[in-house]
């Protein structure tokens, strides 16, 4: 066997074994590139799933919900396209359940002035909406959403998010009433009834509306009540004071 004919062997072996090397190399990175991506994906579901789960039932507009449906079901979409485990699968299957499922609206709740029953529930309501305008904004920069959808639903968010202060300062109006009275707080229910009215653009916070304004109309006769009441006691003190000639 002559040398030419062994260093052919020679190199044929050498780019065999490169051959063989770049193409492991490359499933590796294809398998890196893949688990990166399934990463991420579940990444995004695990956070979208979380606004969409714990966004308040009270304040989720049908156009906030079908955005977080849509995100999330696209991602598991990819997910069972690039992994489809039985486990994947199922839980794509689950969540496509749930996202069919008609949601019933939440009316406000009958005789109280605010929406929620607590100020840390309305803290924490405040924190996801905060969460879903970062959200959007990510959306947004990342083309991911059209731009103007992304303005809208942003200036919605907004929106709840100033509703829900304006709950807390019913709750703080609450408690001044029952600690000083009709009289010192009925200009603050007065306030926060106005600051709702400018928010109801589709007749959504009607009920709400209704609640205060028939708590303001029993504190304006609580206050005519107490006046009518101290205006009798001064002349009932009068009469006593002229028959013992004071």
């Amino acid at each position: 066997m002559s040398p030419t004919y062994i260093a052919l062997i020679i190199l044929l072996g050498v780019g065999l074994m490169a051959g063989i090397g770049f193409v492991i190399q490359d499933l590796e990175n294809k398998k890196k590139a893949k688990s990166l991506k399934l990463i991420s994906l579940k990444t995004a579901i695990r956070r979208s799933s979380h606004l969409f789960e714990s966004f308040p039932p009270a304040l989720i507009t049908t156009e906030i919900r079908t955005l977080l449906c849509k995100y999330i079901e696209a991602r598991w979409a990819a997910v069972v396209e690039l992994e489809p485990s039985d486990t994947n699968k199922q839980q794509y299957s689950a969540f496509q359940a749930e996202a069919a499922t008609l949601q019933e609206p939440v009316s406000h709740p009958a005789g109280s002035v605010t929406v929620f029953s607590s100020q840390t529930e309305a803290a924490r309501a405040m924190g996801i909406i905060k969460e879903f305008a970062q959200f959007l904004a990510e959306l947004g920069n990342k083309g991911e959403i059209n731009s103007d959808l992304a303005e809208r639903m942003t200036k919605d968010a907004k929106r709840l998010y100033l509703r829900v202060e304006i709950d807390i300062d019913l709750m703080n109006a609450i408690e001044t009433e029952a600690a000083q009275g009709a009289e010192v707080v009925i200009h603050q229910y007065r306030s926060c009834f106005s600051k709702l009215q400018h928010l109801n653009h589709n007749q959504i916070l009607d009920r709400q509306l209704y609640e205060i304004r028939t708590h303001l109309t029993t504190l304006a006769e609580q206050i005519d009540q107490a006046h009518e009441a101290k205006k009798l006691a001064e002349a009932q003190e009068q009469d006593s004071g002229k028959k013992f000639n004071f």
